[in-house]
């Protein structure tokens, strides 16, 4: 797996297309994981060798997202419109699906550095503090690529929640980001809100390229709520908000739901006693969901609701990744397969309230 992830990042920057080797190197760290949780933990000569293997994939994973983000975002996220228009999208929805993408994998890159430097004890190193730095620059590209992109203010779909988690993820790490959090969620707030009333280009749960080209096909109310029937980005942004203390977000977030989307089921992702054996490889459905989250109710008592259940569903502690210290993992798994971020991910800010 590793020889041929290194080939692959060799044609793909001989070509300078590093997009396959990009997508590769996530499916191939994780499938690698599938095997290497076999034998972590152990103490043997198979186990050395199994962990020698991950290391190198893991080493040509983090070589192409540093060539993949330093030849394709790097360049462009200080320019106005710089990354829009350097998707070459042949449409709006082109431009749209493509930044959130790239969003999400800048942040990852980030979050593993912040992982990285987890791992050292002393902060006087020398290469923590490379890291640290690392993650600050990750975390003033996502924030660069916002103020200058305004597709990123205004998700197609609803699943784009993921990406925007992962940013937020990120962002959260240092304080004084949290003023550009607030603006960035209540700005996706404002628009998804209008784009609703008006009919017009509001996130949608539908998934297909085609049926988002003609998204709204209609503009009469029974199409509006089929395609908005449930949400995970809205209870993730009334989630964040609550975190931390953004009322006047949550508050919009409870009036958008009483007053626009009492259809709406809004949603929240959980693991469960399957996600172990599926998340990695993405082999058969997983998770549990925790419907009808109210974002109706008093915020303290909205954030109960969601680290309550929690503690009555401790299996992303359970998993491998987690056990073993490699939990950006799951990020990386539930950005790769589609999955919303787990709210474990962010019970510490909770705790720490």
């Amino acid at each position: 797996m590793s020889i041929c992830l290194w080939i692959l990042f060799t044609w793909a920057r001989n070509a300078e297309n590093t997009e396959s080797a990009y997508l590769s190197s996530e499916f191939t760290l994780l499938h690698a994981w599938n095997i290497v949780k076999l034998y972590a933990g152990q103490n043997t000569k198979i186990s050395e060798a199994v962990e020698r293997a991950l290391y190198s994939i893991f080493s040509a994973y983090q070589g192409i997202c540093s060539e993949f983000l330093g030849r394709n975002v790097q360049p462009h996220v200080g320019k106005l419109h710089g990354l829009s228009i350097a998707v070459n999208g042949s449409c709006g929805l082109d431009v749209n699906l493509k930044l959130f993408d790239l969003i999400g994998r800048v942040a990852i890159d980030g979050l593993w550095s912040y992982w990285g430097a987890q791992r050292f004890a002393s902060d006087d190193s020398a290469l923590k503090q490379r890291m640290l730095t690392d993650v600050s620059d990750r975390a003033s590209a996502i924030k660069a690529m916002i103020a200058n992109n305004p597709a990123l203010l205004l998700p197609l779909r609803d699943d784009q929640a993921i990406d925007i988690c992962i940013a937020l993820s990120l962002l959260v790490i240092d304080g004084k980001n949290y003023p550009d959090i607030r603006n960035w969620i209540a700005e996706i707030l404002d628009r998804a809100t209008f784009a609703y009333k008006v009919h017009g280009h509001y996130p949608c749960i539908l998934s297909s390229y085609s049926e988002l080209l003609s998204h709204p096909k209609t503009r009469d109310d029974e199409y509006r709520k089929n395609v908005t029937s449930a949400s995970v980005l809205y209870p993730t942004i009334a989630l964040w908000a609550a975190l931390l203390d953004l009322d006047d977000v949550y508050r919009k977030v409870a009036l958008l739901k009483q007053d626009q989307l009492q259809h709406c089921n809004f949603q929240l992702w959980y693991p469960d006693d399957n996600s172990e054996e599926h998340l990695y490889c993405n082999s058969d459905s997983h998770g549990a969901v925790l419907s009808h989250v109210s974002v109706d109710r008093e915020k303290q008592e909205f954030l109960a609701q969601v680290f309550g259940e929690c503690a009555h569903s401790p299996h992303l502690k359970e998993l491998s990744a987690v056990k073993f210290s490699w939990w950006p993992l799951v990020v990386v798994a539930c950005r790769h397969y589609r999955l919303p971020l787990p709210p474990h991910l962010l019970e510490s800010l909770w705790k720490k309230d």
